[in-house]
């Protein structure tokens, strides 16, 4: 089914396919050949190329089809005349371009596109469609591809480009799931085929120790081994990392070294693993060792990460000697964020600093908000000791993945200060254990645009993202995201990634005027498909107004999630029945399966009484 709206056609093409919204591209006064006439050319791969090459084609050729309506000829031998030339093909130098750099090269009858290897020449070709065509990979389902102006021109000459960051992940559970989607927003972090250039050697630097030193096998013969905290070893629990608090290793204990490094080295060679990073980090709790031995060290270096650095470049030396291409990887996270004074990390030695304390309202490089200049002090500081920092950000509160988070707007300003400094790589964290949570669209293709290229204007990312995909409804969705950035400012405001509305400022007041925002803009849509993304977006402000119940929800969360409570006290949702039969409408309607980090939607329904839901009778 085609509909004509306001200078778009939009295409129906089923759940199978993918839903491109063509518009129509705005024209260029640029020299050079015209784009309508390459997009017919002939595209040029050769018969033996890698097959992230041969993707790279068909990708430029199906965007061709949708840009001048006829799908060019893709061939393994360059023709006489004009032609788009991919990868091999092309006879471009790509040495020291690394896995992800490519060059693009415009002259009056050749393209050539050619990168690095695996990415370099795939990525290549999504970012001179995005550049050249104004193509955009909105969604899994969405693709967004103008009509070319046939007044359109390319320039000549050559341009090279490297990312700035080398390791990239938007943690979105789409990206997983669609891995097309991760290789065509360039998110190197999660896609496995290589057709699709495969992922980045680099992984998540994760908590690990527990796996070498763990409590439950050693702590009642080993207690030595545990973190000493108020004068008791931390040994008597069934868990390492949250069982009445969790424990540590006592890192600066002889024993406890030889355990983890004999471990990393075991784990190298039974993986036969050449290069990326292994991890040894501490638990997620934070009874670190308040032992002599331990304190001693922490006391010097003014950080509680001064006696696990210590063990970490003891580790970083003994990994150098048999896998010289491998770093060994720590969290900078909580009690460890502090950089050392002298201890320095050694050359293969990397720290991943996390911002889990830092606020979701104002920008990291705020000066107003002390809460995240403390970050800025630290990441300075790691970046002045070593030149191997990555960070872990958060953009997601835990406490609801479907209640509005404040950092829309700052996301960009946040990506732009990493790359400002020495950052390497950068984790997303957003909701990725979850499907279909608040703007997960808007803030993958945001975080993953910004990511792959921080000079982006990212308010013009969102302007943009929101018109080709909410059309005629775009100035609401607009109007909603405005509010729900600017109300926790215009309240002064400050918080981190755990919060209820009444922490990031939202009352029933600002529910009903989201609600109302998101429910004109649903009015205003031009097809069923606009309707229904609104639609999923009025979670967020329905999620607002069922505030008490969320209070509720979030002091029972452990026992509803184990299957432990038997039904929700009728307090709890009294006089708010419709608005929760809707928010389960909406979750059942638009995939929603979670409703934060640790409880999933289904085992909350399972909670409520069924007669809540029961349809009403005639």
């Amino acid at each position: 089914m085609w509909s004509d709206q306001q200078g778009r056609r939009t295409a129906y093409l089923g759940p199978m396919l993918a839903l491109a919204i063509v518009a129509q591209a705005p024209s260029s006064a640029r020299a050079g050949v015209k784009a309508a006439d390459v997009a017919s050319w002939p595209i040029v791969v050769a018969a033996d190329a890698p097959p992230g090459e041969k993707r790279a084609a068909r990708e430029l050729g199906d965007a061709f089809a949708e840009a001048v309506g006829k799908r060019p000829e893709v061939v393994a031998d360059r023709p006489a005349g004009p032609a788009v030339v991919i990868g091999k093909a092309s006879g471009l130098k790509t040495e020291g371009l690394g896995d992800e750099g490519f060059t693009i090269r415009v002259g009056a009858d050749r393209v050539a596109i050619a990168g690095g290897s695996p990415r370099g020449t795939l990525y290549g070709v999504y970012s001179f469609l995005e550049d050249e065509y104004g193509v955009r990979y909105l969604t899994a389902d969405a693709t967004s591809v103008p009509r070319v102006d046939p007044a359109a021109t390319l320039a000549d000459g050559e341009r090279t480009f490297r990312p700035r960051f080398a390791w990239r992940h938007s943690y979105y559970r789409a990206n997983q799931d669609h891995p097309e989607l991760a290789a065509r927003l360039r998110d190197n972090a999660v896609v496995d085929a290589p057709e699709l250039g495969g992922r980045s050697p680099w992984s998540l630097i994760s908590h690990t120790v527990y796996q070498w030193v763990p409590v439950a096998k050693l702590g009642k013969t080993n207690p030595e081994l545990f973190s000493l905290v108020e004068g008791r070893r931390r040994a008597f629990m069934a868990d390492d990392q949250f069982d009445q608090g969790g424990t540590q290793p006592c890192f600066s204990n002889p024993e406890v070294r030889r355990r983890i490094i004999d471990g990393v080295l075991a784990e190298l060679a039974s993986k036969g693993q050449t290069d990326g990073v292994v991890s040894i980090s501490q638990n997620d709790n934070q009874q670190y060792c308040r032992c002599p031995a331990c304190a001693a060290i922490d006391d010097r270096e003014g950080s509680h990460m001064g006696s696990l650095l210590a063990l970490l470049n003891e580790a970083g030396e003994a990994v150098a000697k048999v896998r010289p291409g491998v770093c060994v990887g720590t969290l900078a996270y909580q009690h460890t964020r502090q950089p050392t004074r002298t201890l320095k990390p050694g050359p293969n030695v990397a720290i991943q600093l996390c911002s889990i304390e830092a606020c979701q309202v104002h920008p990291l490089n705020d000066p107003a908000c002390e809460r995240n200049q403390s970050f800025c002090r630290d990441l300075d500081g790691w970046c002045k000791i070593s030149d191997k920092v990555y960070v872990w950000n958060y953009n997601v509160d835990f406490t609801s993945y479907n209640l509005p988070c404040p950092n829309i707007e700052i996301i960009g300003a946040n990506v732009k200060y990493l790359a400002s400094n020495g950052v390497r790589g950068v984790f997303m964290q957003a909701a990725g254990d979850g499907r279909n949570t608040e703007l997960c669209d808007l803030r993958n293709h945001l975080i993953s645009r910004l990511l792959w290229d921080p000079s982006v204007d990212d308010r013009r990312v969102i302007d943009e993202f929101a018109a080709r995909y909410y059309g005629a409804a775009a100035d609401d969705v607009k109007a909603y995201l405005k509010l729900i950035a600017e109300t926790p400012r215009k309240k002064g405001v400050h918080h981190h990634c755990f919060g209820t509305a009444a922490d990031y400022g939202y009352d029933d007041s600002t529910g009903r005027e989201a609600l109302a925002l998101l429910e004109r803009g649903m009015a205003r849509a031009e097809s069923p498909a606009i309707r229904d993304r609104v639609e999923k977006l009025t979670v967020g402000p329905r999620t607002i107004l069922l505030e008490p119940f969320a209070r509720w929800v979030r002091g029972h969360q452990g026992e509803i999630a184990a299957g432990r409570l038997k039904e929700a006290p009728p307090e709890a949702y009294r006089g708010m029945e419709a608005e929760l039969r809707e928010l389960f409408r909406l979750y059942e309607r638009h995939g929603v399966d979670r409703y934060s980090e640790g409880l999933p939607a289904a085992a909350l329904k399972a909670t409520l009484p069924a007669s809540l839901f029961a349809t009403p009778a005639p």
